[in-house]
């Protein structure tokens, strides 16, 4: 297996958490009254997890594009950074609204 084949299967993971993250950001911002659908352990440890994934599999695609003399790939970069911005977005949102629920 050369090329381009191996990026897709890491692909497929950032493509999941991206998935997981959309799903999570639409429950918060149709919730609206806290319950325990989403609460701050799950977007605490979500974001941890997808993150440190996330960091893993990029550098890990670094190693086998070095290794095997290939270029980066731009486009899971860009997919790192759009898991980053949606857990920042999901916290941010959901801290919020439990701050202003409880004023």
């Amino acid at each position: 297996m050369g090329g381009m084949e191996i990026y897709y299967f890491i692909r497929l993971v950032f493509i999941i958490f991206i998935i997981s993250l959309i799903v999570i950001s639409i429950v918060l911002f149709v919730q609206r009254k806290p319950t325990n659908t989403v609460n701050g352990f799950t977007v605490s440890i979500i974001s941890i997890i997808s993150i440190i994934v996330s960091g893993i599999n990029l550098t890990i695609m670094g190693y086998i594009a070095d290794e095997l003399g290939l270029g980066g790939d731009v486009i899971s970069s860009y997919m790192f950074l759009i898991i980053l911005g949606l857990n920042v977005l999901n916290s941010f949102v959901y801290f919020k609204r439990k701050n202003s629920n409880v004023i």
